[in-house]
């Protein structure tokens, strides 16, 4: 053994995952090494620097399109790494439905990455890669689909400026999980303090960077979901309301609005509040929602 191996022993280093290791959270596999977050929607780019130390740096966005874009921002965006890694979220071809009776097996959330037939079966399109979220309490499953041209493009034009994708990932996607997530912690803590009563029906909202997806739940179940990218700018939220005026009124007057956006869902979220008020709205969002859920997961 050598002197290094010894070392690294000692100092746990020998047991860190490899920066290429997609199933380690990001901060394991970059500790005390500054590395980037790259949001890219239709036609517009957003990035945030991550430091040695783990807090956000340096970050900023650009009009346009990602391919162009990154030929201008390469050396800058390289410039806010060590390496060149980046964790990417995608905002843009993708799509987000909520389906019945998908398998269960043992493994199928990862086979579902690399056979998507075996995990779908019919249900499996080409030229999709795709993530799923089970309700473990229930025979409903939330589906995304990305356009693999997408996800390809994105990474032959990072080789090219001599970036590193360490992850990609669907940002609303990833923001509806962690909503459910809460709801569901909620939910059960509920239960636990008033069990001769149910929570009732729950809107979960989530909003970043111009997409939008909604999903209604009862107590356990999962019911209705609808999801749209490209739906709203800063200077105009109404076409939002075009999805969530049926789920809301489906809901009833009861139920609650739980609502989960990075800064861009702001117009989002001071339209509903006006829209109901006297319903029960929260808002769970976190600073730099987007940016701490890539960094963290």
């Amino acid at each position: 053994m050598k002197l290094k191996d010894i070392k690294d022993v000692l100092t746990f280093a020998a047991f860190r995952p490899e920066p290429d290791d997609s199933s380690a959270s990001w901060s394991k596999r970059f500790p005390k090494k500054r590395s980037l977050l790259l949001n890219i929607g239709r036609e517009s780019v957003s990035w945030q620097g991550v430091e040695k130390n783990g807090d956000l740096g340096e970050s900023g966005s650009m009009e346009g399109e990602f391919k162009e874009i990154i030929t201008d921002m390469a050396e800058e965006w390289k410039g806010l790494t060590d390496e060149g890694w980046c964790g990417v979220s995608l905002n843009n071809r993708f799509m987000i439905t909520l389906e019945m009776n998908l398998s269960r097996k043992k493994g199928a959330s990862e086979t579902i990455r690399s056979n998507p037939k075996a995990a779908l079966g019919s249900k499996a399109e080409k030229g999709k890669r795709y993530a799923i979220k089970h309700n473990p309490e229930s025979n409903t499953s939330v589906l995304l689909a990305v356009d693999e041209d997408f996800v390809t493009q994105v990474e032959a034009s990072m080789r090219t400026a001599g970036l590193n994708a360490g992850r990609i990932a669907c940002g609303p996607y990833a923001m509806l999980n962690d909503c459910i997530d809460q709801v569901e912690v909620a939910r059960l803590q509920f239960k636990e303090d008033s069990p001769d009563q149910a929570i009732g029906k729950v809107i979960m909202v989530v909003c970043c960077e111009g997409s939008v997806c909604a999903m209604t739940t009862n107590d356990e179940q999962w019911l209705e979901l609808r999801s749209r990218t490209g739906l709203y700018t800063a200077d105009d939220a109404e076409p939002v309301m075009k999805i969530l005026t049926p789920l809301i009124d489906n809901a009833g007057s009861e139920a609650q609005i739980i609502f989960m956006g990075d800064p861009s869902g702001a117009p989002v979220k001071d339209l509903l509040e006006s829209s109901l008020k006297g319903r029960r709205f929260s808002d769970v969002s976190q600073p730099d929602q987007l940016w701490s859920l890539m960094k963290q997961h």
